[in-house]
């Protein structure tokens, strides 16, 4: 599991170098985009999701902490996912997706904020897992991808 975590690890730290632009420093809000991944990446993404489910499933007692690397794989999937880029990509998705993203982080950033200020109320020593906080962040990313693909859907049935 430490391999696994060290690929992550250092994927999700090149897919970040690779998304954000290097001008990211001095931007204006309004201009900035990401730089999306192209759209076969959303067949990685579930491939990727269909292997990890196949291997927990073969290795259940192999692997300690199913909960956790399944949720860590789905989390990674719908990253992948969400800054994939659409077929059509328009100027119209990618303010959708950029007001998806800054949703689903606000709420992330209020969740894990109010949890906080709980736990240092909370006298009886209890400790966050891995696995809340992946929860709490798989939970934001899946809002995300959700409001952007049915908002997506929306507009563009309305147009037809």
């Amino acid at each position: 599991m430490v391999v696994y975590s060290i690929v992550i690890y250092f994927i999700y730290f090149g897919l970040l170098i690779y998304i954000i632009p290097s001008s990211a420093l001095n931007f204006d809000l309004y201009e900035r985009k990401f730089r999306l991944l192209p759209s076969w990446f959303k067949l990685i993404s579930i491939f990727w999701l269909v292997l990890a489910i196949i291997a927990v499933v073969v290795f259940r007692d192999a692997i300690p902490n199913r909960k956790e690397v399944l949720i860590s794989v789905f989390n990674f999937s719908l990253f992948i996912t969400f800054f994939s880029r659409q077929k059509f990509e328009d100027e119209f998705s990618e303010q959708i997706r950029f007001k998806a993203f800054t949703y689903s982080f606000v709420s992330f950033v209020a969740v894990i904020g109010a949890l906080s200020v709980g736990r240092i109320a909370d006298l009886e020593g209890r400790e966050w897992s891995n696995l809340i906080v992946q929860g709490f962040m798989g939970g934001g990313l899946l809002v995300a991808t959700l409001y952007f693909y049915f908002t997506l859907y929306k507009f563009r049935k309305e147009d037809n």
